[in-house]
């Protein structure tokens, strides 16, 4: 043959194209999940969870669907401690690494940066994971939502309390203000990359990443001036990420915004009575509320938020279906 080594670059190319579909179709059926997040996906890391009436999360669902541990893997024996750089205690020792008040690579606390200190972020817990178990195993899935907090930390008033006043007594910030908002928000979304790429490098063949919804559309947010940063600062957030993750096939990207639109387009299609801007706690600032702190007996089923930034028990359980239908439909490669 005139040309061996064109051949060779031929068959070299196919199998280059060929091995995301063999390992796609030798991929195991998953066993497990794995979680590393915040309040939204915590399975009880301070004793309780942050939804309504003590009802299990989106990720407790989908944990049992696939037959494991629903709890978390560390703990505070009490909230008190939480923000204050007291480190977590190991155990019960489930696959819920995520932790309420986590940030993608940051503490949250006004006065600790211990990034040991509960609640960790979102890199410290893939190192907890990894210290522990050393690889993402086949049959394993894993999900990474988190950002929620770094959007909205600022408008925490121990945090910041000039702009938290500011925001909620309706004055927008400055341009200036706005521009370090925007690097801040732009440093933790680098963050969340940079721990997607990890779990990809640890081992993880699929990897679920939440993109965060329009945060504007939660109750803790009262003025047109808080509502307004936040929108702006998930959108600079969720295209920071959007551009800086990986273009491969092991991950599949969850719109949050794309889930809640429908429920909040029409409310009582999905079982709801309350949807945008109204809480199912009856006090202002809760963290989860009780059943005798909800809003209305029912709470827990007709609202769709729940303790300010948070979901009720029913919008966890229609978020569980959907992330499960979304990975059943999926094309792993």
């Amino acid at each position: 043959m005139k040309h061996p080594y064109l051949l060779l670059m031929v068959v070299g190319l196919y199998l280059q194209l060929a091995m995301p579909q063999a390992r796609g179709a030798d991929l195991p059926p998953i066993k497990e999940a794995v979680f590393f997040g915040d309040s939204l996906t915590d399975a009880g890391s301070f004793g309780f969870r942050f939804t309504t009436a003590s009802g299990t999360t989106w990720a407790q669902r989908v944990a049992e669907h696939y037959g494991q541990s629903t709890e978390p893997n560390e703990h505070l024996d009490s909230y008190a401690d939480a923000y204050r750089g007291i480190h977590p205690i190991p155990g019960p020792g489930g696959l819920n690494y995520a932790e309420g008040g986590a940030r993608a690579g940051r503490a949250y606390s006004a006065i600790s940066e211990d990034p040991e200190g509960a609640p960790i972020s979102a890199q410290v817990q893939l190192r907890h994971f990894l210290s522990q178990h050393g690889t993402f195993r086949r049959d394993q899935i894993v999900m990474l939502y988190i950002g929620t907090n770094d959007v909205a930390y600022d408008y925490d008033p121990t945090i910041n309390p000039a702009l938290a006043a500011e925001l909620r007594a309706g004055k927008r910030p400055t341009q200036a203000v706005l521009r370090a908002q925007r690097t801040r928000v732009e440093a933790a979304a680098d963050a969340t990359v940079q721990v997607a790429t990890d779990i990809l490098h640890s081992g993880a063949q699929r990897l679920v990443v939440f993109q965060l919804a329009d945060l504007g559309e939660d109750p803790w947010f009262r003025t047109p001036a808080s509502r307004a940063l936040v929108n702006e600062l998930t959108r600079v957030f969720n295209r920071r990420v959007a551009a800086g993750l990986p273009h491969d096939p092991r991950i599949l990207v969850i719109r949050m915004q794309d889930f809640l639109t429908p429920i909040l387009a029409h409310p009582e299609r999905h079982g709801f009575r309350h949807g945008a801007h109204e809480d199912a706690c009856r006090e202002p600032d809760q963290d989860f509320c009780d059943a005798n702190s909800l809003a209305s007996p029912d709470a827990a089923e007709s609202y769709v938020f729940a303790a300010g930034e948070h979901l009720t028990t029913h919008t966890h359980e229609l978020l569980a279906g959907y992330v499960l239908d979304r990975i059943a439909r999926h094309a792993w490669q």
